[in-house]
């Protein structure tokens, strides 16, 4: 609770003089969320009675940084003793959460004062944005604020600021605000703020804001050489609500400016600096005279070569806010005019000047933006690039993700191999519903592959190799490489590719063909062995046609006869029947082997050999280019490995040792 005192002369000649007490009871700050952007602890401002937090836990990157000069009038301001810098990295962001979230409006200021930190006083300039959309430029070296009135999309609000080239990037304060519904509200843009002003006020006083201002507005004394101040004594000027929906502090209500006579207008002109902006002017008006009984002051507001006129009746003590249509032309320039029967000159108590943002850009999908935030808080992800919006603007996607700049954009690629990740899959892989590429090669990562990633219906590439992942790939991931619609690379990952991971000793081993030369044979040997296939009986008699279906080529049988010239040279047999050499038309030399019709073991291994070399790829192991499956003829055709297979350069007794001991 606060109760304010004041005091103030009845000789209007004399400049009115307020004493304010405060007895700080409590303050009801819900919707306030206050940084020092230098600050290491918190802290109450003996002025605001405002509580600041450091930003730990809001930002990623930066350092604090000690100003080496201070405001004259601001000394005991402890806001603007340390400032964060951004010497790193091209966008950094703050994310605010307030706990009112997304379609409230909310007051976002963000505080400047260089103070020749570096000792190169030269002043930086730099880019500020809200969410991701451009807000302002920061060129200046003398304490500003930069403020604006914001209906976020999203429940999370992120301020960044954007190296532009042109010097370090920092922040001393960054404040929100929650307001009440139904003020300060656009169809679409943002209200930036770039005067506010509390008329007939002296100008010896100090900015009027929190707790006077239940918003933290700050009102800024200024007085236009037009008219006479007037003030009052009364204490209830703001306390109808309905009338005053804004809730301008009485404070500043209370005192005015008005002309000298009825037949006299205020004109307020301007030339703005930047041409195609359009602004917004919201004016406050309060009776603050006793006047004769009967009467009332009727004020008209207009703009020159314009249509908006809007007449006001002003009764005592009862706010009224008039707020303009948006202009975009110079010099423009609004008139306060009293009206013909009124009798009294017009007035005007505090007037506000916001240009329109615009937001022409459109956030990545939350449910992709939850996702990504959860992937990179669990594997403690640390890159430069890693902040604000994933996507969006497109000059600072996320490094390692590609996106569809649909509406809303889409994360439908992320790469994070070599990252360091460690411990298990996040489910939160799973939750980008869009993603079409995934590579998680080269970590440390363990456990089990989820099965939810074969819902990803877009995904078709998807790379594990590399990990310490265990067990058993989930069946409904190998029906999608089974399908043509995944290619999962598992090369050197650690996995079993079998329905069940141990090996029983009534289960069938297959030796994969692996081709390698003579100065690599021990290496290639173990790496071979390594991936060995346990296949079950059941599985053996699957039907041709499902085990087929893959990205390689299919060939027509009159093709693989002219490829080896109607079958002419035999380089190999076995239990499954007869190798052919033979040349594709690029000029390829490729092995033909055919299915032998007499052959039930034979059928057998062909099955599993076909199997496995569309799911495995790998440098010691040759590569499938097609495949001919037309009625009794069952072909596959791979790579020609000149100097033959594993097994001719071991020894027999070499070779039964070997898999003697994995078995």
């Amino acid at each position: 609770m606060i109760e304010i005192h004041w005091t103030c002369s009845n000789d209007l000649t004399k400049k009115p003089r307020f004493h304010l007490i405060y007895f700080f009871f409590s303050l009801n700050l819900q919707g306030f969320i206050s940084i020092d952007c230098g600050a290491t602890l918190a802290y109450t401002d003996a002025r605001t009675l405002i509580t600041y937090e450091s930003d730990e836990g809001l930002i990623d990157s930066g350092k604090i940084m000690q100003t080496s000069r201070m405001l004259t009038y601001q000394n005991d301001r402890q806001l603007l003793k340390n400032i964060r810098t951004f010497p790193n990295g091209t966008r950094n962001c703050y994310t605010l959460r307030p706990n009112q979230g997304k379609n409230t409006t909310y007051l976002i200021r963000a505080t400047f004062w260089y103070g020749n930190y570096d000792g190169e006083n030269q002043d930086p300039s730099f880019d500020l944005y809200i969410d991701i959309n451009y807000w302002a430029t920061v060129d200046y070296s003398y304490y500003r604020f930069e403020e604006i009135m914001y209906v976020p999309k999203a429940d999370d609000i992120q301020v960044c600021l954007v190296n532009t080239g042109k010097g370090v990037p920092f922040i001393s304060a960054l404040e929100l605000r929650a307001l009440d519904d139904g003020i300060y509200r656009l169809e679409s843009g943002f209200l930036q703020l770039h005067w506010r002003h509390d008329i007939g006020r002296s100008l010896e006083y100090d900015d009027v804001r929190h707790p006077i201002d239940v918003y933290d507005r700050i009102w800024t004394p200024q007085n236009y050489n037009f008219g006479l101040i007037i003030n009052t004594t009364a204490i209830d000027v703001s306390d109808n609500n309905d009338a005053n929906k804004y809730k301008v502090p009485g404070e500043v209500l209370r005192t005015a400016q008005r002309t000298r006579s009825a037949s006299s207008r205020f004109d307020i002109q301007w030339s703005p600096s930047k041409s195609g902006k359009k602004w917004i002017v919201y004016f406050y008006f309060v009776e603050i005279e006793r006047l004769t009984s009967g009467l009332k002051r009727v004020v008209t507001v207009s703009m020159i070569d314009n249509n908006f006129t809007k007449t006001v009746s002003l009764e005592y003590l009862k706010p009224v806010v008039v707020v303009s249509p948006q202009v975009d032309w110079s010099p423009i320039t609004f008139s306060i005019d009293s009206t013909n029967n009124s009798g009294n000159p017009p007035i005007l108590n505090a007037v506000e000047f916001y240009t329109v943002g615009d937001l022409p850009f459109v956030p990545t999908a939350q449910d992709d933006v939850k996702a990504i935030i959860d992937i990179k808080a669990t594997y403690h992800i640390k890159r430069e690039s890693w902040q604000g919006d994933p996507c969006v603007p497109i000059n600072y996607t996320w490094d390692g993700l590609n996106c569809s700049y649909e509406n809303p954009p889409r994360i439908i690629s992320l790469r994070l191999s070599s990252s360091n990740l460690t411990g298990g899959m996040v489910s939160a892989l799973s939750h980008l519903s869009r993603l079409e590429y995934l590579d998680l090669s080269n970590n440390q990562l363990t456990g089990t592959i989820p099965e939810t990633l074969a819902g990803l219906q877009n995904l078709t590439f998807l790379n594990l190799s590399g990990n310490n992942l265990i067990k058993s790939v989930p069946e409904a991931l190998k029906k999608r490489i089974l399908d043509k619609t995944l290619n999962m690379s598992l090369d050197d990952a650690n996995l079993c590719l079998a329905d069940h991971c141990q090996q029983k000793k009534k289960q069938k081993t297959i030796i994969i063909a692996v081709a390698t030369s003579v100065s690599g044979l021990f290496v290639v040997l173990f790496g071979a062995l390594s991936i060995i296939w346990l296949i079950k009986p059941k599985q053996i008699a699957e039907s041709s046609q499902r085990t087929l279906r893959s990205k390689n080529r299919p060939f027509k049988y009159r093709e693989v006869s002219k490829i080896t010239e109607n079958f002419g040279r035999v380089i190999g047999e076995g239990g499954f029947g007869k190798v052919y050499l033979g040349t594709l038309d690029n000029g390829t030399i490729v092995a033909v082997k055919m299915l032998s019709e007499s052959s039930r073991q034979g059928y057998k291994e062909f099955q599993a050999e076909a199997q496995l070399l569309m799911i495995l790829h790998h440098k010691n192991l040759v590569s499938l280019f097609g495949y001919c499956n037309e009625s009794k003829h069952m072909t596959l055709i791979y790579e020609y490995m000149a100097n033959g297979n594993l097994r001719e350069h071991l020894s027999g007794a070499f070779l039964c040792s070997v898999v003697l001991f994995l078995l």
